[in-house]
């Protein structure tokens, strides 16, 4: 009766026993429920749990299907074994990669220059989208890409049905126009050259005013009149040397007539003839000193005139027309000097009255030419290598950005500013409808390449790596290659690359983060986390 009191635990024995050895030989995984019916598959299951992706299919673990080498694999970070400075950071003690193209800055293997055979093409609706540009700015790497490997890393999905479920995009490399723009602030100014601070030639009182901020005037048009004593002296000296040299050109007439007929001696006539020469260089002098004051005076004019008009004349030297043929020209000073505009413009600045006394230090009016205008640009240091003299400037003021002005870059300055450290340029502007003021401040866009011809891809394409941007080419429907790439002129939706891609090639865009997401992740593990 003992032995069957027993039966049940060595039963139950028998069963664990049993179990464990099941356990073990089919590595403690659940049945499958054709088996438990009995029914045998017909084949092995073709999937790669460590991967995500069929087994026949998985690169990570058959590099030969990518066509790497097998022997020379880390199937940990998905790189060449000879090339992982993860497992092998000596590597990076060489300070440079054996496959680098020193020449275009990318991996000899991804240089799409010297080895244009690189490329995948393939076929993907392109982008129909059109966007301002702007110069990408320059990251700082975290890392060399000198001997950097993750161009060497590859992405991939069970399926393209898989890549479509993750909400991964492609779209194809393309060529498309790309002018490349610097974009700085900028204030405008006045052209200098064609500023003019107008003063008295003399020391006198203000007679008049005739010209009020804001009128436009014309070279020669009197702004104001100045009662100057100098300016009667000068005149009155004018008119004794004209009269002198009418009366010595007389007298030498008459001792050239009597020399002839022999009444007259020798040294007679040239002791005329002197007079006579030293009476010119009155005149001379009389009439530069008009000159000085900026009255026009012709030696030949006055001879035509007779003595009451020669000295009318001169009495109303310089005076404006109304002035002169005013009811009340006969009881005008011969001291009157007109200060006068000395080009065409716009009176900017006007520091006098009537009845001031001035000197020629004092400034008395501004008078500027707004038909041409300066743009002073503070340009950043890192833009400032890509300007040129001659370059296209667009303005846009602040406040009013449709009125944009279209000029052209004449200065760029040898130095940086020390408190901005930004590099000063200038642009000229043609003004002919007064749109531009002075000290007006917007933004200004200077193009510094027109290319007609690029090859770009979307932003949304192009990540950074920590020492260099990669996309991520699409080599088969689901497998993404790591190309690195060098960056040129940049929109709001393209990208130029330089280097690294080639116009049919197939690059993941929209979503591609999550590719990126891969091969960080793929980083991760062995106690090292970049």
């Amino acid at each position: 009766m003992s032995i069957l009191r027993q039966i049940p635990t060595i039963l139950v024995l028998a069963l664990l026993a049993a179990i464990g050895y099941w356990g073990h030989e089919s590595g403690w995984k659940a049945p499958k429920f054709t088996e438990l019916w009995g029914v045998s598959p017909t084949e092995k299951d073709d999937w790669c749990e460590g991967h995500g992706v069929p087994d026949s299919k998985c690169i990570a673990c058959r590099p030969e299907l990518g066509g790497a080498d097998p022997k020379d694999w880390c199937k940990e970070h998905g790189v060449p074994e000879s090339k992982c400075t993860i497992c092998h950071p000596e590597i990076l003690t060489k300070g440079k990669s054996d496959d680098w193209c020193g020449e275009h800055g990318v991996p000899e293997s991804q240089c799409t220059i010297c080895n244009p055979d690189v490329a995948v093409k393939g076929q993907s609706p392109a982008s129909e989208s059109e966007a301002k540009v702007s110069l990408d700015p320059a990251a700082k790497p975290a890392k060399s890409p000198l001997t950097c490997q993750t161009h060497a890393m590859r992405v991939q999905f069970a399926s393209a049905e898989a890549v479509r479920k993750v909400g991964v995009k492609v779209e194809a490399v393309q060529e498309r126009p790309m002018p490349a723009y610097v974009r700085a602030n900028g204030e405008i100014e006045y052209d200098p050259t064609r500023v003019a601070r107008v003063s008295a030639r003399v020391s006198g009182t203000v007679c008049c005013v005739d010209k009020e901020i804001g009128q436009s005037v014309k070279k020669g048009d009197v702004l104001a009149l100045v009662d100057a004593a100098e300016v009667g002296r000068a005149k009155s000296a004018l008119l004794e040397a004209v009269a002198l040299v009418d009366v010595k050109e007389k007298a030498l007439k008459r001792i050239q007539a009597s020399a002839e007929s022999g009444f007259r001696t020798q040294a007679e006539l040239q002791e005329a003839e002197a007079a006579l020469r030293e009476a010119r260089v009155r005149l001379f002098n009389a009439q530069q000193s008009l000159i000085n004051l900026g009255l026009d005076v012709r030696a030949e004019d006055l001879a035509k005139l007779s003595e009451g008009k020669l000295a009318e004349h001169v009495r109303l030297l310089g005076l404006p027309d109304a002035a002169a043929k005013s009811a009340h020209a006969r009881t005008l000073t011969a001291n009157l000097i007109p200060v006068a505009a000395p080009l065409d413009g716009v009176v900017i600045a006007r520091e006098v009255v009537a009845g001031e006394v001035v000197d020629s230090s004092k400034m008395l009016f501004i008078v500027a030419d707004v038909r041409r205008m300066w743009l002073a640009l503070d340009v950043r240091l890192e833009d400032a290598g890509a300007l040129a003299l001659g370059q296209t400037v667009v303005f846009r003021p602040d406040g009013s950005p449709d009125a944009a002005a279209t000029g052209q870059l004449t200065w760029i300055s040898t130095a940086v500013d020390e408190k901005t450290r930004t590099v000063k340029a200038r642009a000229d502007f043609d003004n002919p409808e007064g749109r531009l003021r002075a000290h007006m401040f917007g933004t200004a866009r200077i193009t510094v390449r027109e290319a007609a011809k690029a090859v770009a891809v979307p932003n949304d394409a192009l990540h950074w790596e920590g020492c260099c941007h990669v996309a991520f080419v699409r080599a088969a429907d689901d497998v993404f290659h790591v190309r690195k790439v060098r960056l040129g002129a940049k929109t709001g939706m393209f990208t130029e690359i330089l280097v690294g891609l080639l116009p049919g090639e197939v690059v993941a865009t929209q979503g591609s983060y999550v590719l990126k997401s891969q091969i960080l992740k793929s980083t991760l593990g062995a106690t090292c986390a970049e």
